[in-house]
């Protein structure tokens, strides 16, 4: 054995665990329904196992190796039987009521028992020790009773208290040691999947080769039906789905060609889309570039507008005021001054067309025109 090897085997053997993993947040948060005794689940698993236990032995004496509460202690001795029960869990011993907390103690595995008993069962406990600690356990209860029932799960490695989980031929082999071999003529599936009844026999090697060989072959003739049957299902399933088959395949290429039309539409919609919103915007691009064009010829002729537009304004003050003085001057006239009243009104009319025909008033009109005409059609 190499020295990695014996250095691996050495931190296995010693990696366990003590009493105080085993506290009151274990329990409450390991084990799925609330571990406590009020709680039906457990009253009624628990009572199936005693009543299982008490059909196939009929046991006068017990002890739960590894106990916990005590649940299945309690069980049993409701009906009857003087059930014994011990736990390396202080916190858990301790929660007993009057009338099952004398029937349990805190015990280590690895320490001798001190009486023998018909049947000891060790449930979801050699898992939790270390593999030297869980051997020394083994020989314990075997020197202390004739028929042990075991349950070790072999595949619950995300528990952290798990430290040697092991397979049932591994926990086999320790019993064979101590000379208890497997009952094959008993199924102790009602306490967990790979629960065993291991019992002291002194069987010859014929005796055992038989009786390892009948439970192997019941076990392959019952695998080869099931293989068989499930090969018959596989087979009517395959025929009756061919049909099946063909039409999803025939509508799945109908769907596919439904998205591809679907695609190319949404497609067609999106570029006529396109296509009217870049005429909208070209228009408003035209718009906007006749309406800056319009700014600027206003810009360019608003000064010399401004200019002639002062002018004119002062020209028409002037005339008001004359206007004014000449109609004041006709009221104070004789009726037959009136001709030459009218000779100035004459030249007040004659004045305005002459404002309406200049250069000024014309090239205001002109400009202005196109502004007015482009503010009217945003306005819209």
């Amino acid at each position: 054995m190499t020295d990695q090897v014996q250095a691996a085997n050495d931190d296995r053997a010693g990696l366990a665990t003590t009493s105080s993993d085993y506290s009151a947040v274990y329990y409450h948060s390991h084990l799925g329904p609330a571990y406590t005794y009020e709680e039906p689940h457990w009253r009624h698993f628990f009572g199936a196992v005693a009543d299982a236990l008490i059909g196939l032995f009929d046991p006068k004496t017990f002890y739960d190796a590894g106990c916990a509460k005590g649940f299945l202690v309690r069980e049993l001795a409701d009906r009857g039987v003087d059930a014994r029960g011990g736990d390396i869990s202080e916190s858990a011993i301790s929660e007993a009521p009057a009338g099952l907390a004398e029937r349990l103690e805190v015990r280590d595995l690895t320490h001798p028992f001190d009486q023998h008993y018909d049947m000891i069962s060790c449930i979801e406990v050699l898992e939790h020790m270390s593999s030297q600690d869980a051997r020394e356990a083994v020989a314990n209860m075997c020197a202390a009773a004739d028929l042990v029932l075991l349950s070790s799960t072999p595949e619950d490695f995300a528990e952290p208290t798990h430290v040697n989980v092991r397979q049932p031929a591994a926990w086999a082999q320790d019993f064979a040691v101590q000379g208890f071999f497997r009952r094959t003529d008993i199924d102790a599936s009602f306490l967990s999947p790979w629960a065993v009844i291991f019992q002291r026999s002194e069987l010859s090697k014929a005796e055992l080769v038989t009786r390892y060989e009948s439970y192997i072959a019941s076990l392959s003739r019952e695998v080869l039906e099931k293989r068989r049957a499930l090969l018959d299902a596989q087979r009517l399933v395959d025929e009756q789905s061919a049909p099946a088959l063909q039409e999803s395949t025939a509508m799945r290429g109908q769907i596919e060609a439904l998205e591809t039309e679907v695609a190319r539409l949404r497609s067609a919609d999106v570029l006529a889309d396109s296509a009217a919103k870049l005429a909208v915007l070209d228009e408003v691009i035209g718009l906007r570039a006749e309406l800056a064009e319009a700014q600027v010829e206003q810009e360019t002729y608003a000064e010399p507008l401004r200019q002639e537009a002062a002018a004119a304004a002062a020209a028409v003050t002037t005339l008001s005021s004359q206007l004014a003085a000449a109609r004041a001057e006709i009221g104070q006239r004789p009726s037959g001054a009136f001709g030459a009243s009218r000779t100035v009104q004459d030249a007040i009319a004659a004045k305005e067309a002459e404002m309406k025909g200049a250069r000024t008033w014309r090239i205001g009109r002109m400009v202005l025109a196109p502004a007015v005409a482009m503010r009217r059609l945003i306005g819209r």
